[in-house]
């Protein structure tokens, strides 16, 4: 689907920063890799409203969106890139999961003119898996065993390059209303999406 279709968080980013993923340097020493992602709304664990109310356009049936993970071997730092710009995660290695958070000012003309403080916090959290990890559920992150890893090589640099091949998880999005009188959003709500990542091999990454 179009980029329009980006939880609102994405878009000043995705406006304002127009770099190819091909020009892009990553914060660190070690590409993990680059992923397209495609997210799809879990409404069993959303409470934003699909069929309308202020916060519509949080929810949507599915998306699509690419990144980059990238790490610095030394310090432990961690980075998810979307189009040339880098926010800072965090990295466990027992569960081979990456954890991002990002917090913006969100516009919605739901709020009414004037409207001012309104945010949204995505979060986006997912185990990356390594290619035989990927072959042994049949690359399907549905496949996944509950409550543990698939049997597999952990993920980790090899002479062809990291070895990561499918990311699984989640993308939750909160709005916050805004903080001034005019605001005519008050309450918040929470979207949650299921995101399953396949990494890209034609860009050098």
């Amino acid at each position: 689907m179009s980029r329009t279709h980006l939880p609102l968080l994405l878009l000043p980013v995705l406006a304002a920063l127009g770099a190819c993923l091909s020009e892009t340097t990553y914060p660190g020493d070690l590409v993990v890799g680059t992923f397209d992602f495609q997210a799809q709304a879990n409404w069993a664990r959303s409470d934003c409203k699909a069929d309308g109310g202020d916060f519509t356009r949080l929810v949507d049936g599915g998306f699509g969106f690419s990144g980059t993970f990238s790490r610095d071997s030394v310090d432990g730092g961690v980075w998810f890139t979307i189009e040339g710009f880098a926010r800072k995660g965090t990295y466990e290695a027992p569960q081979q999961r990456y954890t991002t958070v990002h917090r913006a000012g969100a516009q919605l003309a739901s709020c009414g003119e004037g409207c001012k403080g309104a945010q949204l916090e995505e979060t986006m959290s997912v185990v990356v898996l390594s290619d035989s990890q990927s072959r042994s559920i049949e690359g399907r992150c549905a496949n996944l065993p509950d409550g543990g890893l698939p049997d597999g090589s952990v993920p980790g640099p090899t002479a062809n390059g990291y070895d990561a091949d499918r990311a699984c998880g989640e993308l939750k999005v909160v709005f916050l209303p805004g903080t001034s009188g005019t605001c005519k959003c008050v309450t918040s709500c929470t979207a949650v999406y299921g995101v399953e990542g396949k990494r890209r091999f034609n860009s050098g990454n």
